[in-house]
This record gives structure tokens, C-alpha cells and sequence, in this order.
């Protein structure tokens, strides 16, 4: 699918246009193997280029050539293969041409295209290549602090539901874990790329442009900043389930080695004066087995009165 949008000369907010003007943002979605034919014939852009962003496993990297500006940067998604808030990155490809912008990626609904689309102002123009591809980078930190908050309330969510994880908010949190490391991975990533680029536009001397991209490198860190403190926060919590677990699990073997102390008593009572043996103490007296139950109990009332000093249960 291609999608062509230009910004509003008043508003400032994207407009969606029926057919290719110059100036314009080319959007492809999930494209088709002829829409990404008419790319690279139309813009000269390499086939391997164009095609790279639909590559989950696609690192994310900066290319530079006479015809065009090549940013392949990973940006996040909702896991839909999961019903809880869960993230994981794709790549989307951002080429900067002489009178366009084109960004290709593997998936249609994309945070950061949503975020730019609901924008109602402040956008640059389009045919403004360098200061709306800056948008476009912007609305992908925007897009990872959504992730991370989402992400971050789901963590609390779990935590201040029960006082006892259970199998289930455990796996959850595991989960949660791994959509950090993926977001983590993705914004130290796209940090390299950012400072290969902002090296590249110092040359242009163009001090709005290097304003620009530094306000997106710093958008970027804040968001890989922001990833590290809720990632550690998220371990400190998965730690703190850990350890209760563990003392849930101590608590009952203490109380299962209590219950075993006190039953061998009258076990090895009554293996005692079971024996068939002549000479068992009060084995004439008609008194016997109220004396050794007394007895008995007499011990295990002691026992129990000391261990539950020792508190052991």
C-alpha cells in the first residue's frame, strides 16, 4: 500500500493526498512487489535498499549516496501475538531524495505514523526534506515513551494487584523484561545511527538542521535513559516477587519439618510400648495406656509450646 501526505501550509498538520505532488511524503505499507518495483525505478533507489526495511531481523544503519539518504531505524509495535501490553521493534526505512520523503515498513498500523497523522500542528513541510524527516525520527521517541509508559503501568499494574505473584504474573513480568531488552536494544541502536547522520550534517553548515537533529539525539537518550531506569526498576520488582516466593517456600518446609518433629514422638512412644516383648514398663497396670497417652501428649504440648517460641510456625 502507498499513502501520500503533504502538510497543511496553515495548520501545519498532514493532509493525505489522492495521488503523488511534488514535495510530498511517500508512505508504503506491507508493500506490494510492483509498488516496490515503482519506487526504485522512479527515485533510483537500490532494490536491496528499498526492500531491507521489510527485514524483521534488518540491523538498523545509515547510507549515504549522491541520489539519496538512507536511515533504517527500528521503531516499536504492539505485540498482537500477545494479550497484554507488549512490545517489540521493527524496522522502518526513512530515504531522504532530492524532492521526497519515502519511508517504507513491513507493518500498516505503526505508532509513530499514527502519532505523526493525529499531529494537528508544528509539523515541518514536506517538501522540507531534512526538517520532516526530523518529525518522523521525533514521532519515534514519542512512540517509545508511549511503549514505555504502557509498558511501565502494566509493570505496576502486576505488582500492586497481590502481595503474592502467582505463575501467571510472573511469566507476565518475564515478558515485560524482554519488551525492555527489545526497546533498549533498538534505542542504543538508533543512538549510533543519529550520530553517524548529525556528523554528516555538520558538513552542511546549516545550523537549523544540526539544531534539529540534536533535539532528536536527545529525545532519543532521554528515551533510552528512561528504558534503563524502568528496566531496573522491573528486575528490582521480578527480585522482590522472587524473594518472597522463596521465603513462602522456607516458611513451609519449616512448618512441614514442625509437623514431622512433633508426629515422631508418638510414633516412637507407641513403637515402643507396641513391642511384644515381656518386661514393657506398665504393661500389667490397669492404668497403662492412660499413663503413656498422657504422657505422650504431656510431650507434645511441650514441644509445641517450644517451637512456636522458636517460631517456627
Amino acid at each position: 500500500m502507498i499513502e501520500y501526505f503533504c502538510t497543511d501550509e496553515q495548520t501545519r498538520s498532514l493532509v493525505k493526498l489522492d495521488e503523488e505532488k511534488p514535495g510530498c511524503w511517500i508512505a508504503l505499507f506491507e508493500p506490494a512487489p510492483e509498488e516496490l518495483s515503482q519506487i526504485t525505478q522512479r527515485f533510483g533507489i537500490e532494490e536491496d535498499d528499498v526492500c531491507a526495511p521489510l527485514d524483521l531481523e534488518e540491523v538498523s544503519r545509515i547510507e549515504h549516496n549522491d541520489v539519496y539518504t538512507m536511515f533504517i531505524v527500528d521503531t516499536p509495535v504492539h505485540d498482537k501475538t500477545s494479550g497484554e501490553k507488549r512490545y517489540t521493534t521493527i524496522p522502518i526505512g526513512i530515504f531522504e531524495t532530492a524532492d521526497h520523503v519515502i519511508s517504507v515498513c513491513s507493518v500498516y498500523r505503526v505508532p509513530l505514523i499514527s502519532i505523526l497523522k493525529s499531529r494537528q500542528r508544528n509539523l515541518h513541510p514536506t517538501d522540507n526534506i531534512k526538517g520532516f524527516t526530523s518529525d518522523i525520527l521525533l514521532a519515534s521517541s514519542e512512540a517509545y515513551f508511549a511503549s514505555l509508559r504502557a509498558l511501565n503501568r502494566r509493570r505496576m499494574n502486576l505488582s500492586h494487584s497481590t502481595e503474592k505473584a502467582t505463575r501467571k504474573e510472573l511469566e507476565e513480568l518475564y515478558a515485560l523484561d524482554a519488551s525492555f531488552v527489545y526497546i533498549k536494544t533498538s534505542l542504543t541502536t538508533n543512538d549510533t545511527v543519529f550520530e553517524r547522520y548529525r556528523r554528516y550534517v555538520l558538513t552542511l553548515h546549516n545550523p537549523e538542521i544540526i539544531d534539529l537533529f540534536d533535539d532528536v539525539m536527545i529525545e532519543n537518550r532521554q528515551a533510552l535513559e528512561t528504558t534503563k531506569i524502568y528496566s531496573e526498576i522491573l528486575d528490582s520488582t521480578i527480585n522482590h516477587f522472587g524473594l518472597m516466593m522463596d521465603y513462602d517456600l522456607n516458611h513451609t518446609m519449616q512448618l512441614v519439618a514442625s509437623l514431622t518433629l512433633v508426629l515422631c514422638v508418638p510414633t516412637v512412644i507407641g513403637g515402643v510400648f507396641g513391642m511384644n516383648l515381656e518386661g514393657i514398663p506398665l504393661s500389667d497396670s490397669p492404668y497403662g495406656f492412660a499413663i503413656v497417652t498422657g504422657i505422650t501428649a504431656i510431650l507434645l504440648v511441650a514441644i509445641l509450646v517450644v517451637l512456636k517460641r522458636l517460631k517456627w510456625f
